[in-house]
């Protein structure tokens, strides 16, 4: 009876002690090394000695060594991976194949930190996520990723017929489908990064907050359609995706499909983003852009004390792409709203390929499938304390000529407030109006000219009137007299 009991004693502490959390412990890797990984004397060798040894919550050191650590790791819920840098210089993480982690340098988990750490020429994603929340990179510098041209499993509407096809990895990119999750992205590099820099993909039942502080990317090749510099992309009626974007420099995607931040919406999702004190530099198409793909999805943007600039194409662009509604969802309720505040927009056309319409700041529908009606939906655009010149076609447009000049006319509604800009210099005409039934309120602005804005500045075509636009009160320019 007494051993029964003692047993029994035994048990219970056994059981009591196992119920208790396990304290966090440390664990060390560098390139080339032997040890068992359990002090900074003995690291580990590999990445994949360093996931089998630790556990949840345990804090990852990564020497710098004098040979990148190849293969990958997923890291488990809560670890914290963090660089020691040697002479200045960060340790590198790569992974050449597909053999282990899916091709992907670091995958990421729920809870986990990534700091001071290089991933470069991974052969998928550089850092990859999927479904995971409260996740912070900082100090990362990401290269030449996605070398394998690898794809996604996350699928969106695609040129040039607009079937779902899969999306491309890249340098960062994060994969929700369900519940909120929140990633923060601080004081880091992605460079060269083939189809997309850093993106968000959404779906189902996610609402995903992307943080993107103090950051640069720049540079890359493209993917089929996607070069891009910074995306979100959301589908599905419950799907949300909520982009911050802040004192960073986002530019050098150079072929003819480059965007620097593109926000796409469809199957009635929604899409925001907040930006400022951001560079937006030198790129092959298009600046910032906001794309509802399907009614009724809708965009909403704000740029604050931003400059944005050299775009080939468009600098800013709002447009609804006519791709047919799912089924049930009505066909003409896309909307796309941006507000602008003290940004200064120039030099659309500065990357050779779309001179000949370059705009500093475009609405309109977009004709992506061919003998398609146009998208019917609403525009509404605010832009204040601004300065808007430079472009080689235009400084404003409203609506597509294209649509026009294939005898269509564009009804969508547009709300258009230009209050205390500076509206000058730009190519063939300062406002270019293609679209009937646009109201623009263009009072109060420097239009460059002590008499305000000049006729010969200003395009109609089609059914548009000049009885659209206000642009009385005109404003003396803070460089006139």
């Amino acid at each position: 009876m007494k051993f029964m009991a003692a047993l029994i004693a035994l048990m219970i502490i056994a059981t009591a002690s196992s119920a208790e959390p396990q304290t966090p412990r440390s664990w060390y890797v560098q390139a080339g090394a032997s040890g068992d990984g359990a002090s900074v004397e003995r690291p580990a060798g590999t990445l994949a000695q360093l996931e089998r040894l630790s556990a949840p919550g345990d804090q990852l050191y990564v020497l710098a060594g004098d040979t990148p650590l190849d293969g990958g790791i997923t890291l488990k819920p809560g670890q914290q991976l963090t660089g020691v840098a040697r002479d200045g210089r960060k340790p590198v993480i790569t992974n050449t194949s597909l053999a282990r982690t899916g091709g992907v340098g670091i995958q990421l988990a729920s809870g986990s930190q990534v700091s001071s750490v290089r991933v470069e020429a991974s052969f998928a994603s550089g850092i990859h996520g999927r479904d995971v929340t409260d996740v912070r990179i900082d100090k990362v510098d990401v290269s030449d990723a996605n070398r394998g041209q690898a794809f996604t499993d996350f699928s969106f509407p695609s040129l040039p017929d607009a079937v779902s096809r899969p999306v491309p990895h890249g340098g960062i990119v994060l994969v929700h489908s369900e519940a909120a999750a929140h990633v923060e992205i601080t004081a880091s590099t992605v460079t060269q990064a083939a189809g997309l820099g850093i993106a968000s993909l959404a779906s189902g039942t996610a609402d995903v907050r992307l943080s993107v502080r103090g950051t640069r990317v720049e540079g890359g090749s493209r993917i089929e359609s996607y070069d891009v510099g910074v995306a979100t992309m959301v589908k599905d009626p419950d799907a949300k995706t909520h982009l911050e974007l802040s004192d960073s420099v986002i530019m050098g995607r150079l072929t003819r499909s480059g965007r620097n931040v593109w926000l796409r919406a469809a199957g009635g999702s929604r899409a925001d983003a907040r930006i400022e004190r951001v560079l937006s530099g030198a790129v092959g198409q298009d600046g910032i852009v906001g794309s509802v793909v399907q009614s009724p999805s809708e965009i909403s943007i704000y740029i604050n004390d931003s400059v944005i600039e050299d775009a080939g194409q468009m600098n800013v662009e709002g447009t609804l792409l006519n791709l047919p509604p799912q089924a049930d969802l009505p066909a003409d309720a896309g909307r796309i709203a941006i507000e602008i505040e003290r940004t200064v927009i120039r030099n659309a056309g500065a990357v050779h390929g779309f001179e000949d319409v370059a705009a500093n700041v475009w609405l309109g529908g977009s004709l992506w499938i061919s003998g398609a009606p146009p998208a019917v939906g609403h525009y509404a655009l605010k832009i204040i304390d601004s300065r808007i010149d430079g472009a080689g076609a235009a400084g404003l447009e409203f609506g597509n000529r294209q649509i026009t000049a294939a005898g269509r006319t564009e009804t969508s509604r547009f709300d258009v407030v230009l209050r205390g800009n500076t509206i000058s210099r730009n190519g063939q005409a300062d406002l270019k109006l293609n679209a009937p039934t646009a109201w623009i309120d263009a009072r109060k602005n420097c239009w460059g000219s002590a008499q305000g804005l000049a006729e010969d500045h200003i395009q109609l075509f089609g059914a548009a009137q000049r009885t659209q636009l206000d642009a009385t009160e005109a404003l003396q320019c803070p460089d006139e007299g």
